[in-house]
């Protein structure tokens, strides 16, 4: 064999132990890189297929990690949903309110009180109907129940229910004020005291006993069938029930915020002092006593003390 040919060979030689012969293997060198290369092959491979078993370990590890951040944000948007629609719903409880002031005190809508009407719309104007959890004006208010995990929705649900937690006590504040008005049309004197027709009407008048000579006639008389029922014209306490002078059987109601009312002539009680009437109840009956010409009820209406023309507030009998 040539010495090139030696060169390009690898010889192993095995030699026992015991006397027997050695034995000698004769390796061609390309075999030999070719095994070289097929392990660093081998080797690169697995590294490669390591590297992408850890990448992918890794990313499933923060996909579920995203999951579960996706659940958390998610329960947190329902709870802020939740509170969302609690705080909506007291806000839409002003507006109901406000409905009711406007009936009791017989106004056009949107003739409220313009400082009422100018703090619900200022109000209303603080939600931005621009996001998903928004808020416009309360009578368009929409809520979504997005199923969305994006931070954007979040953000917004929180920025929602932050406008809503600082409009809610102003809210609160309007409603205590159109709870005022409530009260206040609620005292107010609205039915007719009797069934009858106006006989003598509020303000200067010939004196009826004499026919000579003049007066101011402070109420409104009202001819009607004697014994026949007298009724309450607003909610109140009866403070007065007694025989007063001229005035004969006299009954007067306190309503509250500064209004009463007089019921004069009665041929009798049917309330007593400390007692509390509704609106249409009755309280007394028509008679004639006192100084009168004959059965009327004479009926007065004060209002921070003074008498005011009844006939202004008798819109219903």
């Amino acid at each position: 064999m040539s010495p090139s040919n030696k060169k390009r060979c690898f010889t192993v030689m095995i030699v026992p132990h015991s006397e027997e012969a050695t034995y000698s293997l004769r390796i061609p060198l390309y075999f030999v890189q070719v095994a070289v290369a097929l392990l660093v092959l081998s080797v690169t491979g697995l590294c490669v297929l390591g590297y992408a078993y850890l990448k992918v370990a890794a990313e499933a590890e923060e996909a579920e990690i995203l999951r579960q951040l996706s659940r958390v944000q998610q329960e947190e948007i329902d709870a802020l949903a939740v509170e969302t629609q609690k705080m909506m719903e007291q806000i839409y409880a002003v507006d109901e309110l406000v409905e009711i002031v406007t009936e009791k005190l017989e106004l056009e809508p949107g003739e409220l009180e313009e400082g009422v009407q100018d703090s619900l719309q200022e109000q209303s104007n603080n939600i931005n109907p621009n996001n998903q959890y928004a808020a416009g004006p309360v009578d368009t208010v929409r809520l979504y129940g997005s199923r969305s995990s994006s931070n954007g929705v979040f953000d917004r649900a929180v920025s929602n229910l932050s406008l809503l937690q600082s409009v809610v006590p102003e809210r609160t504040e309007t409603l205590d004020s159109v709870g005022e008005y409530v009260a206040k049309a609620e005292a107010k004197p609205t039915i007719w005291p009797a069934r009858g027709r106006i006989s003598s009407g509020f303000g200067v008048r010939r004196i009826p006993y004499s026919g000579r000579g003049y007066q101011f006639h402070t109420g409104v008389d009202i001819i009607g069938a004697h014994g026949s029922a007298i009724k309450a014209t607003a909610p109140g306490e009866v403070i007065f029930a007694s025989y007063r002078g001229s005035f004969g059987n006299l009954l007067i109601v306190h309503h509250g915020y500064g209004y009463e009312t007089h019921y004069a002539h009665l041929s009798g009680f049917a309330a007593e002092v400390g007692d509390q009437v509704e609106r249409g109840e009755t309280i007394g009956y028509m008679g004639a006593s006192g100084r009168t010409t004959g059965t009327h009820l004479h009926y007065e209406v004060h209002r921070d003390g003074s008498p005011v023309n009844p006939s202004n507030y008798m819109k219903k009998q």
